[in-house]
């Protein structure tokens, strides 16, 4: 059974790698192709807000087509707003990056500050106004917190992309393979011989010997990263031009990484759900799959950043 399973989590992993190479290794610097970067993270926290609502749907009741019209607005602005921060502090200026607007921080913050009031007014103004027996309330809050949530992740692995296109870097490339890569080690290793069940975590099938296995397969992965780039002879003062960096990196990815993952199961239970949708078959759905990655990709941002 488990070997049935993993090898149909690999098949449709191949699959799909081809979408995700295309958007994570290329570093073009032309309109199309960031015009093709936008409308996919758009487009994926989309999907991702559609499969929250689907399993909030399918243990509670149907959210009206205007509340779910106000939180897809909210999480597109959001996302075009907060990529903006790709354009201050340590970025450069960029003459094909330029359709951004908003290169000032605190334009940026007070314009999602505002985005955030208008959102919550306007759907507290609807939910007094329908009269119904539903908890219209209740579901504001969930979905208004996890809208914020993703837009917050979907924005965080659009700046890294744009981060790599103006400095030819490799950010989102990395937070996503050390951040698969260890999730893939740590789920194996936890199959196989975990034993030690982490029961105060949100996820009930998270192990030690999994745990530990994903921290180590996250070093091993940003190692196996950093030696690839090596062998091209590939020099960048703006990312990892250390093995010391690397392995920093690497585990902030591989933390976040698990962090982001335990937030998508406390979600899950909260609608008694065991993926988020089957549309990747036994992967589950997108949310399933990026949960980590996502959360990982917010933690090299700050790293960036911050450091």
């Amino acid at each position: 059974m488990i070997q049935e399973e993993l090898k149909e989590r690999i098949l449709i992993s191949i699959i799909i790698s081809p979408i995700i190479i295309l958007i994570a290794l290329p570093t073009l610097n032309i309109p199309i192709y960031i015009s093709f970067v936008y409308i996919f993270f758009i487009s994926l926290a989309l999907v991702l807000l559609f499969e929250v609502i689907r399993m909030f749907e399918s243990k509670h009741f149907y959210i009206p087509k205007i509340k779910k019209l106000i939180f897809i607005t909210f999480t597109t602005l959001s996302i075009i707003t907060l990529s903006s921060l790709s354009l201050t502090g340590k970025i450069s200026e960029n003459t094909q990056l330029q359709f951004s607007t908003f290169s000032d921080i605190s334009s940026v913050f007070i314009i999602f500050s505002t985005l955030i009031i208008i959102t919550l007014l306007i759907n507290l103004t609807i939910s007094s106004l329908n009269i119904s027996k539903h908890n219209y309330l209740q579901a504001d809050s969930i979905f208004f917190t996890i809208s914020l949530y993703i837009s917050i992740g979907i924005s965080s692995m659009l700046i890294l992309k744009l981060i790599d296109i103006d400095k030819k870097t490799f950010f989102l490339s990395f937070s996503l393979g050390v951040g698969w890569f260890s999730e893939a080690g740590g789920l194996i290793v936890g199959k196989l011989i975990g034993k030690t069940k982490l029961s105060f975590l949100a996820s009930p099938n998270k192990t030690l010997e999994g745990s530990i296995a994903m921290i180590i397969f996250g070093i091993i992965g940003g190692i196996i990263f950093k030696s690839i780039l090596t062998l091209f002879e590939y020099q960048n003062t703006f990312f990892i031009s250390s093995y010391t960096e690397t392995l920093v990196l690497s585990i902030i990815v591989t933390v976040f990484c698990f962090i982001g993952d335990i937030i998508e199961s406390l979600v899950k239970r909260l609608f008694e759900a065991k993926d988020s949708s089957n549309v990747l078959l036994s992967l589950g759905g997108l949310f399933d799959v990026f949960d980590g990655v996502m959360f990982a990709s917010f933690g090299v941002m700050l790293y960036y950043f911050l450091v």
